[in-house]
């Protein structure tokens, strides 16, 4: 894998690479340990969740984190790493009550009534913006725990997938075909 290569797309996908046979687990033991020494609050999965760690971040937003390690030839592994925002139940609740409000007051007023409408959208900018600075900072925590881990930072659309032989593929096809 190239070693110059420039971060990946946005905060949401991390795509790391190893030639040490270096996979997730590593990547998840050194978040766990980042985790501990900054004093974060987070849920590991029991093995019946989709994700990996639930990361509570803040008083509106969490933070969920899934990994997968594709193996390649020799100690060769590709480790991506997904994190997604998800809402806190206070988050909900308020946003709800503050909706409620608007609707309420839109169906009693006789024209667009601003005064309602316009601090809920500041509201939303504002749930926003915590939303992104959240995904940011845990994703530099990732990318430090990666370092620490052996794993190489790599950009998404330098991984190249083998072709499959197209005798595989119609092998494949004549075995889908004869089970029918």
């Amino acid at each position: 894998m190239p070693g110059a290569a420039k971060l990946g797309r946005g905060l949401q996908r991390r795509v790391f690479w190893s030639d040490e046979a270096r996979d997730r687990h590593h990547l998840l033991g050194a978040i766990f340990q980042l985790l501990e020494e900054e004093g974060w609050r987070y849920s590991v999965d029991t093995g019946w969740n989709e994700w990996d760690i639930q990361i509570y971040g803040n008083f509106w937003w969490s933070i969920v984190l899934q990994t997968v390690t594709e193996d390649h030839s020799g100690a060769k592994r590709l480790t991506r790493v997904r994190l997604r925002n998800r809402l806190v139940t206070t988050t909900v609740i308020i946003s709800l009550v503050a909706l409620s409000i608007v609707i309420y007051r839109q169906l009693h007023a006789s024209h667009l009534d601003l005064w309602s409408v316009i601090p809920y959208s500041l509201f939303l900018v504002f749930l926003a913006s915590r939303a992104r600075a959240l995904k940011s900072r845990v994703a530099e925590l990732v990318d430090l725990a990666a370092h620490r881990a052996g794993l190489q930072r790599i950009k998404d659309r330098d991984v190249i997938v083998s072709p499959v032989p197209v005798q595989v593929v119609e092998a494949m096809h004549a075995d889908s075909t004869a089970r029918t």
